[in-house]
């Protein structure tokens, strides 16, 4: 494995690591071995699953993801490549990715390309668990790990919940068109309403009632969780889970501080992740 140069690390330091996300914090316990073919993995998953919820025409986000999935089918040690595909090959996190699932991250985003909102939660579940459960996937082939299918259902529309609850934070992209219709219907409020930020009580209550939902998946997927073959796996993507349910208990407490405010981690986070990483251990 050669490092990845200084250019390649940077693009991929962009694209994965926005100011005040999970990842910025979680990243910063990942040891120099890890850190590049993780880095490398949440740039691509960031440059893919940020086309579908662009700006541009539905026929610049197909063209865009056509191009990505004939880059990932291509032969990944070619000199002439994206900066994100060059991070993966030379950090070794391309060789333990399957072709199949690589392709599968890019079906993903083709399908949320106007996309109809989810009807109801159990709607949003199924998405989610999908969606997130490839993410899942993609990070557990980095440690040649796995886990059942039922708890990967849970945890990808958990981790997906509290992606789309972050995004409501003060200082973010709001993403008010993929909350449920139901949910909009019981508080009374449309999305081009939540957009304009002219019914904070009642976003407040739809965050409320998201935080809930996605303990409750978190859980259910945490519940009696293990990887195999080693119980001690992924330290990264356990952490990531731990700091993700840590954050939606405090919006839980404070759903209107939360909306108002862009709390970033500190010292109390970073000892919590420093004590759990040790009882991984």
């Amino acid at each position: 494995m050669a490092h990845i140069p200084a250019v390649e690390f940077e693009h991929c330091r962009e694209l994965a690591v926005p100011p005040g996300s999970v990842f910025e914090f979680t990243s910063r316990f990942l040891p120099v071995g890890k850190l590049e073919p993780v880095l490398a993995l949440y740039a691509l998953r960031q440059a893919v699953s940020s086309i579908p919820h662009g700006r541009a025409d539905d026929s610049v986000k197909w063209a865009k993801l056509r191009w990505w999935s004939e880059e990932l089918a291509a032969d990944p040690a070619a000199s002439v490549r994206h900066p994100v595909l060059r991070a993966l090959w030379l950090s070794g996190a391309r060789v333990r990715l399957t072709d199949p699932l690589l392709q599968q991250m890019v079906g993903d985003a083709l399908r949320q390309i106007d996309a109809a909102p989810d009807s109801d939660e159990a709607a949003m579940f199924e998405r989610l668990a999908a969606i997130g459960g490839t993410d899942i996937q993609l990070e557990l082939a980095l440690d040649g790990a796995e886990i059942d299918q039922h708890r990967l259902a849970f945890l990808g529309a958990a981790t997906g919940t509290f992606s789309l609850i972050s995004s409501f934070a003060a200082n973010h992209r709001r993403e008010p068109a993929r909350l449920p219709l139901s949910l909009l219907a019981k508080y009374n409020v449309s999305a081009s309403a939540l957009e304009e930020n002219t019914h904070v009580a009642e976003l407040a209550q739809i965050i409320e009632r998201l935080t809930e939902r996605s303990l409750e998946w978190f859980n259910s997927g945490m519940s009696d969780l293990k990887f195999n073959p080693v119980p001690s796996a992924c330290s990264h993507l356990q952490l990531r889970w731990a700091m993700e349910k840590r954050r939606l208990n405090e919006i839980r407490r404070d759903a209107p501080g939360f909306l108002v405010a862009g709390k970033r981690y500190g010292p109390v986070d970073a000892w919590f992740a420093w004590r759990f990483l040790r009882k991984l251990k």
